[in-house]
């Protein structure tokens, strides 16, 4: 399994993440019931989910450095996919309730406090969201985790719903208190829409579906040490992969396999098992 370095980093990166939401969260509910603004609102609470993925994730990490070993080879990388699915339907739920909260400010409009204060805070967070963004893309090199890379994703989509409703916030004083109602519901797709998508590949990957990009790269690397491939799976268990490939076998085959199992462990943090024909 993946060392415990590897999971001490991702801890380090969700809790920052963790941390920033949690301000966030505070900051945009205080703007979203002093301005009476349902999307301001819904933004905060869509960080409040934020935080609390991020808190169960830490939850996750925990446990899987703590039974990081040959006798829980692939039950931690499960624990990882059950967190996510877990994340992922919160998302989709909080969707679906800011759509039915937004739907009815659409259709009973109430007033909107705008001040140039609040605006500029709200302006100041999504500025914050996608620094955010950028700095858990930059360290998702270092530490290529499914998990960090969806966290700076939705950073970056947080950072776009934050500017809509900057903009829905601005304009509500002449365009009317039923934008406020209409940011939101657009808010509340989003959120719904991507929290979906996310209970869909969580549940592929607990089911196994087959991940034909890693597959691929794995047959291009032991076919660029020689040896004919004909066949090559992925079994995906949270970040950590291991695939198995049907391979002809020659003289050198011991020594190729040693190189081979080395690249792929390098390049694609994963390990390879082999059947000889």
């Amino acid at each position: 399994m993946k060392n415990r370095q590897f999971i001490k980093n991702q801890v380090f990166l969700v809790a920052a993440g963790c941390a920033v939401n949690l301000v966030l969260f505070f900051v945009k509910l205080y703007i979203g019931l002093s301005s009476n603004s349902i999307c301001i609102y819904a933004d905060a609470v869509n960080n409040g989910v934020d935080c609390a993925g991020c808190i169960v994730a830490l939850i996750g990490l925990t446990v899987l450095m703590r039974f990081v070993s040959e006798k829980y080879p692939f039950g931690p990388g499960r624990l990882q996919n059950v967190i996510d699915i877990f994340i992922s339907v919160c998302v989709a739920l909080t969707g679906l309730y800011f759509g039915y909260n937004s739907l009815e400010r659409l259709m009973y409009p109430t007033p909107v406090f705008y001040t140039v204060k609040y605006a500029v805070i709200v302006a100041a967070t999504a500025g914050v969201k996608l620094l955010l963004g950028i700095f858990l893309k930059v360290m998702s090199r270092k530490t290529p985790a499914y998990t960090i890379k969806a966290m700076a994703l939705d950073s970056f989509l947080d950072f776009f719903i934050t500017l809509t409703t900057l903009v829905s916030f601005t304009l509500c004083r002449k365009a009317g208190y039923s934008l406020d109602g209409l940011m939101g519901i657009i808010i509340a797709v989003v959120l719904t829409v991507r929290g979906v998508i996310m209970v869909i590949e969580t549940c592929g990957a607990v089911m196994g579906k087959k991940d034909n990009e890693k597959c691929g790269e794995a047959r291009r690397i032991i076919e660029e040490h020689g040896l004919e491939c004909a066949d090559v799976n992925c079994h995906l268990y949270g970040d950590y992969a291991v695939f198995t490939a049907t391979v002809k076998g020659d003289s050198d085959f011991v020594s190729k396999s040693k190189a081979i199992k080395e690249s792929i462990g390098k390049e694609m943090q994963a390990e390879v098992y082999f059947c000889l024909e």
